[in-house]
């Protein structure tokens, strides 16, 4: 059956994020590989719990994009070649190996392995098998994963595994073969099954990339794994209260918080965009390396510079932010100065009823500086 929509802007256009969809991401600092599901929640049930549960094991990167309405779908399927929301890019390209999980139909439980990286997709037969798990001979055309446009396969190296699952075997992972999203929400509804699946899966992966992970897991302790992004920004004031940034007294002579949910996403936002790396000592990896652009305010080149150091950024210290636009306003008639408008807005609310904007400006020596609420 086609698509329904070609790309993530038609799919955007006509639903809505957070009510429609989600979009969960984890960019873990130094991992070499992630797991992903971009047909995850109701659409290929349950490849969002799988990557996820992987992805927090082995201490991987970790995107999904899942269907959550109520019926319907897979009416959100876009083809591997063709998917394009951007979070997803902003995960691989930071990754060495990927782990593209996807369901197809049949009955009989059987696992299709496709994608370019080979070594790494051997392994994974030769564990599955040596699990109990029927893996496929040969993969159909369609789900071979060979082509170099699949999600699967644009990471660092070009090279990733497709994992395609019958609908027989998913449901063997979930008691009663319940594969509804309120059923695989819940941990405690897994089976053994999952759990050696998903074993044999990190095993192959410890053995291919031996550097990936320190250890080799042990999967039968289950990970709960979270349906929606959170925050990984290591900077203080992450709670339900913040410190106002900069440093500030209220009316009363107290150090000035914020409680507002709102205001709190733009000033972390500004805060890892203003941020230099090396400027945060408590995590000098922390903040956006817009600064790049020294002495290139007036090069064509510079906008694209910045844009791509900001969504890199706002991907690692903010998954749970989604970055709408960024637009980098160089003033002519202010040599040496670039404004760069972010808009933000919170990955569990519709964009289009939550958008901010914050703006930072880069300015003579890559001095970077940013207003205050």
């Amino acid at each position: 059956m086609a698509d329904t929509y070609r790309s993530y802007a038609e799919l955007a256009a006509a639903k809505t994020l957070g009510v429609d969809y989600r979009i969960s991401a984890r960019a873990v600092a130094g991992a070499r590989g992630a797991h992903i599901a971009i047909h995850g929640g109701g659409i290929e049930s349950p490849t969002t719990q799988l990557a996820d549960y992987c992805a927090a094991t082995s201490g991987s990167s970790y995107y999904s994009f899942q269907g959550v309405m109520s019926s319907g779908n897979s009416a959100l399927h876009i083809t591997s070649t063709r998917f394009d929301e951007p979070t997803v890019f902003q995960i691989q390209r930071g990754v060495e190996w990927t782990v593209s999980w996807h369901g197809t139909s049949g009955s009989d439980q059987l696992t299709y392995i496709g994608g370019l990286d080979t070594e790494l997709g051997e392994e994974i037969r030769s564990r599955l098998t040596a699990a109990g798990f029927l893996v496929a001979e040969s993969v159909p055309t369609e789900i071979d994963g060979d082509d170099p446009l699949n999600i699967a396969n644009r990471n660092r190296t070009g090279r990733g595994v497709q994992l395609e699952l019958s609908r027989g075997l998913r449901e063997s992972f979930y008691a009663g073969g319940n594969l509804t999203l309120a059923s695989i929400a819940v941990a405690e509804n897994r089976t053994d099954a999952f759990y050696a699946f998903a074993t044999a899966v990190l095993n192959a992966v410890a053995a291919t990339w031996p550097e990936s992970r320190p250890q080799t897991p042990t999967a039968i302790h289950p990970v709960a794994g979270p349906e929606t992004a959170f925050s990984t920004a290591g900077y203080p004031g992450a709670g339900s209260v913040q410190m106002r940034m900069p440093f500030q007294l209220d009316a009363m002579g107290r150090v000035a918080v914020l409680t507002d949910s709102d205001h709190m996403m733009v000033q972390r936002a500004r805060a890892v965009v203003a941020t230099v790396p090396g400027e945060y000592v408590g995590e000098p990896a922390f903040g956006s390396d817009i600064s790049s652009a020294l002495f290139r305010p007036s090069d064509p080149i510079a906008p694209m510079i910045i844009t791509d150091a900001v969504r890199t950024a706002m991907t690692r210290w903010e998954p749970d932010t989604v970055v709408t636009a960024i637009t980098p306003v160089v003033h002519d008639d202010q040599e040496g100065i670039v404004d760069v408008e972010v808009d933000v807005a919170q990955a569990s609310t519709p964009a289009v009823e939550a958008d901010h904007v914050e703006t930072v400006s880069i300015l003579p020596g890559g001095r970077v500086v940013g207003g205050s609420l």
